[in-house]
């Protein structure tokens, strides 16, 4: 007897490489996924879908990338996929077993307006291995978004996801950021502050102007190219004036992501072995992306 679908909800997996989106793809889809490439690039698009007590939920596997900044194709694809509203929901997978470093994605997201759930993934490898404990009830509290440990290989904890995200496509939760833009605002010469008050109030398209924002600070030209086209040329040349005077706006703005990432993890994470753990300057210093 065939299943009758009554609505498709579509679900964007979110995550660094190694982070496990792979893996939940093939799992979630199995063989019922396409892969072709995204229109005019030759960077891979996987989708697929899974059938659920009668409701067929479309899933697309994002490429792997270590932020949401405009430096390749891939960041620049996923991004504007999930501000182009095409997703219900964004599934943010982390690696459990480097959670602080993996976590940057989820403070790179932070701005974007589209609901979110957290899935902690590799906790097998946290806890058994590393001896790891991580409260994912107090991550939650904090994010203001749904929060599960996860392991992705292992096919048995598939209805916790399938409950999560029923749950976030009702509640349609966004990831709480005032901590983080609070941090933006203690840039020099209050220039975040002076760049947010020239934003659209309502943001582009699912770009809150919060993230609009920090990404000029970043000096995102894609972002900048875009700013240009919806403000006035008074503004512009205020906007353009005040992001001058800023040196380096991408190391500060990610200083103040790992900050606050140290502040979510505090009394989230414990774990038994007590290596050192590096600041976040050091952190910057070894990125994959600002280490550069």
């Amino acid at each position: 007897m065939n299943t009758t679908v009554i609505k498709q909800p579509t679900i964007a997996l979110l995550g660094q490489p190694n982070s496990g989106k792979s893996t939940l793809f093939n799992g979630l889809t199995g063989a019922r996924q396409r892969v072709g490439n995204w229109p005019g690039k030759t960077v891979e698009k996987k989708e697929g879908h899974y059938d659920k007590n009668g409701i067929r939920y479309h899933v697309t596997d994002l490429p792997g990338t270590y932020s949401l900044s405009a430096n390749s194709e891939e960041e620049i694809i996923t991004r504007d996929y999930i501000a182009s509203g095409q997703a219900d929901i964004v599934c943010i997978l982390v690696d459990s077993s480097q959670l602080s470093r993996s976590l940057f994605m989820l403070a790179d997201y932070a701005g974007i307006q589209c609901p979110a759930v957290l899935l902690l993934n590799l906790m097998d490898v946290a806890e058994e291995e590393q001896g790891k404990k991580i409260d994912a009830h107090k991550l939650q509290e904090k994010l203001g978004i749904p929060v599960i440990p996860f392991v992705a290989a292992d096919l048995g904890q598939y209805n916790a996801f399938y409950s999560i995200v029923d749950q976030a496509l009702e509640e349609k939760k966004l990831l709480n950021i005032d901590s983080l833009t609070e941090k933006y605002s203690l840039i020099e010469n209050g220039a975040y502050n002076k760049v947010l008050a020239l934003m659209p109030k309502e943001g582009i398209d699912n770009y809150s102007p919060s993230w609009l924002a920090a990404k000029l600070i970043e000096g995102d030209s894609a972002v900048h190219t875009k700013i240009k086209n919806v403000v006035s040329k008074d503004e512009f040349q205020d906007l353009s004036k005040i992001l001058s005077s800023v040196e380096n706006g991408a190391l500060e703005t990610a200083g103040y992501k790992f900050q606050w990432i140290d502040e979510l993890l505090r009394d989230a994470l414990v774990q038994k072995d007590k290596k050192p753990i590096l600041s976040k300057f050091d952190r910057i210093a070894t990125h994959r992306k600002w280490g550069k």
